[in-house]
């Protein structure tokens, strides 16, 4: 575990160290996006952040919130629902017209959901666009704007190092689909896409860190579910994981550690990239690899290579494949 004191003085040293930061979040109005994004503005030496979201109205008081205790930063909001692989495209296109390079990529879009396969206008399910093909689409839109950065990270918080089944002759679960299904393909298929694109040649100096978050309290249930279950959660269950869980700004304090420290870069020759801190050694990779590019990281800032079911999935090739499927549904979803 990569204590506490070590990622707020490595969080401290942003200023100085990447004045400027450039940063999108995807997901960012609520929860560990939320949360990560104001331990940004409290630590970044004028930043510029871009938050991806469903509701500009309900933004609103974030935005104030984060100029209010970043008055030299640049906030600025993207209304779009990006279930939709055509939203993301647009999100896309109106941040290239803006920027030029782009230091980290932050997403947490998603939730919970207890029904059925529920697809949406493009025909792909609408947690599972969430959870993975969307967030595949921000990579392969935004890649070109992470090469121009010396930090180049992508951070998807969802399921790292909990990657075990995978339904390879149905990948976007037509056939198939279930709660349990669309949470392993996810977070199988997000580990196997970001270790293919971590080895195209023009991705050399790209991050990919796949981060299981732990117990966090957010409102994610609240948001889910309807009033009567999310109140069973929040007063029937929570109380009890509560002694377990992450303190929501904590999470937010790790986050940004993981998503800027030196720790989790690349290690190309000699060069590293990110907030040097002299007391932690370099993350081991997916791979097993020090300093490999790929990271499943826990939000202990531990980090793991994936167990049997990975290590047979990377031997039989399937990161191409997974990655080959990917590029076809998004490139073929219907557009608007």
């Amino acid at each position: 575990m990569v204590a506490l004191d070590i990622v707020r003085a490595s969080n401290r040293s942003l200023k100085s160290r990447i004045p400027g930061i450039t940063a999108l979040f995807v997901g960012g109005t609520s929860g560990i996006g939320r949360s990560t994004l104001l331990q940004l503005a409290h630590h970044a030496h004028e930043p510029k952040a871009y938050i991806v979201g469903r509701n500009a109205a309900n933004a609103s008081p974030l935005l104030s919130e984060l100029r209010k205790i970043n008055p030299s930063g640049e906030f600025k909001f993207i209304e779009a629902d990006v279930s939709l692989i055509s939203n993301v495209d647009k999100a896309c296109a109106e941040l290239k017209r803006d920027v030029k390079a782009l230091d980290l990529v932050f997403m947490t879009p998603g939730g919970i959901s207890l029904s059925g396969r529920r697809e949406t206008p493009e025909h792909i399910d609408h947690l599972f666009a969430l959870r993975y093909y969307s967030r595949m689409r921000f990579i392969q839109q935004l890649s070109p704007l992470l090469r121009e950065s010396p930090l180049s990270r992508v951070v998807s918080v969802f399921g790292g190092g909990f990657e075990y089944g995978l339904k390879r002759d149905d990948l976007d679960l037509k056939r198939n689909y279930s709660i349990l299904n669309c949470a392993l393909n996810s977070v199988t298929m997000t580990t196997l896409s970001m270790e293919h694109l971590a080895q195209v040649p023009e991705n050399e100096n790209l991050n990919f860190i796949h981060l299981y978050p732990g117990l966090v309290g957010t409102n994610i249930y609240t948001n889910s579910f309807p009033a009567p279950i999310a109140a069973l959660y929040n007063y029937g269950m929570w109380p009890f994981m509560w002694p377990f869980s992450v303190n929501l700004r904590e999470s937010g304090e790790r986050n940004l550690y993981l998503a800027t420290s030196e720790r989790y870069a690349r290690r190309t020759g000699n060069s590293t990239r990110g907030v040097s801190t002299d007391r932690v050694d370099a993350a081991i990779g997916s791979d097993g690899r020090s300093g490999s590019g790929v990271y499943l990281a826990n939000w202990k800032g531990e980090t793991s290579v994936g167990g049997k079911t990975l290590q047979t999935l990377r031997s039989q090739d399937v990161a191409r494949e997974v990655w080959q499927h990917t590029e076809a549904l998004i490139d073929a979803a219907p557009r608007s």
